[in-house]
């Protein structure tokens, strides 16, 4: 059995088998995707296709995706050519994305930090402690030298605006 595919925006379509990964498919076809793409370890997020149409002829979201892309890229038809399957016989087109869908990095929530601190040994605490403390003195100190600066500019422009101001209402003598 065979599954038409098209890939876009380029045009190239064609005919597979079923069976066939995605990856395998652009790459039969000469269609531009997966460079850089380690071989169907969904390690890498270098093959995202988003699916156009024909998402139920593939095959269901791997670890690899879920890991790679998350639930919220998966929800929105974006996969992981190398991960994907054409399993049933119909028409599939998708989109080669030029643009790599980042997975949020997860926050820490306050309560995560504290106890992540707590578990450190007394030596990484003091350390993080005065590289916290650096900081804080590097962002008073940029504070305190840009308020100066911007204190006498502002005299400057105002200076300046009555240096015109005279200048302009002193009519010359005939």
């Amino acid at each position: 059995m065979s599954i038409s595919i098209t890939f876009e925006p380029s045009g190239i379509s064609g005919v597979v088998a079923q069976g066939t990964y995605l990856i395998d498919a652009a790459r039969r076809m000469g269609a531009t995707l997966g460079a850089g793409c380690t071989a169907g370890k969904g390690d890498c997020p270098s093959c995202v296709i988003s699916v156009k149409s024909g998402a139920e002829l593939l095959s269901t979201p791997s670890a690899a995706e879920e890991k790679q892309l998350g639930n919220e890229y998966l929800v929105q038809s974006y996969r992981l050519a190398c991960q994907t399957k054409l399993e049933n016989r119909g028409e599939v087109v998708v989109m080669v994305s030029t643009v790599t869908p980042r997975r949020p990095e997860p926050v820490d929530t306050d309560a995560e930090v504290r106890k992540k601190f707590g578990e450190l040994p007394l030596r990484k605490k003091l350390a993080t402690l005065v590289q916290l403390e650096a900081i804080t003195m590097s962002e008073a100190f940029d504070s305190a030298i840009e308020k100066p600066l911007a204190f006498g500019s502002k005299t400057f422009d105002a200076l300046m605006n009555r240096a015109r101001a005279r200048a302009n209402s002193v009519t010359p003598k005939k």
